[in-house]
């Protein structure tokens, strides 16, 4: 019996998905540290790539819990995806987190495809990229976390 390798992926690929897997954990992991601890850093990183998304972050507490959530799931998520810990949670949630802060920036009333093109759509088109690659089994703490859903056969 031979092993089965965790990924049919080449290891040059599964290499690639790794340091995107980084470039996005520290992305996010950054985004929560500086809306967290230093607001006056977020308001520097408003006029650079993801504005939208730092404006977002940064803005007061308009929705109530949403903000504060969005806060710490930034900070959360951007760890669990540096370490490789739970990436496929970790990637819906930034997904859906990421897209509740593309949605104010549309205009509904003058639909183009202008709206579609910023950062947020790539981060979210580079989050489902590690979800639906199992990114987190290579060079993560996933790969030595193995949950089955299964049920095991009873004697």
């Amino acid at each position: 019996m031979t092993a089965k390798s965790p990924s049919k992926l080449s290891h040059s690929l599964r290499m690639a998905i790794f340091l995107l897997r980084i470039a996005i954990g520290l992305n996010f992991f950054y985004f929560g540290f500086a809306v967290l601890f230093n607001p006056a850093l977020s308001k520097n990183f408003s006029a650079q790539s993801f504005g939208n998304l730092y404006s977002w972050l940064a803005a007061p507490s308009v929705a109530g819990w949403v903000h504060p959530f969005a806060q710490w799931a930034f900070l959360v998520i951007g760890a669990c995806l540096i370490l490789g810990l739970a990436t496929r949670i970790a990637s819906i949630v930034g997904i859906a987190v990421t897209f509740l802060s593309f949605l104010p920036n549309v205009s509904y009333n003058a639909l183009s495809i202008e709206q579609f093109l910023n950062d947020e759509v790539i981060v979210i088109i580079c989050l489902l990229i590690i979800l639906l690659s199992d990114a987190g089994t290579y060079l993560g703490v996933d790969s030595f976390i193995h949950v089955s859903l299964k049920r095991k056969p009873s004697a």
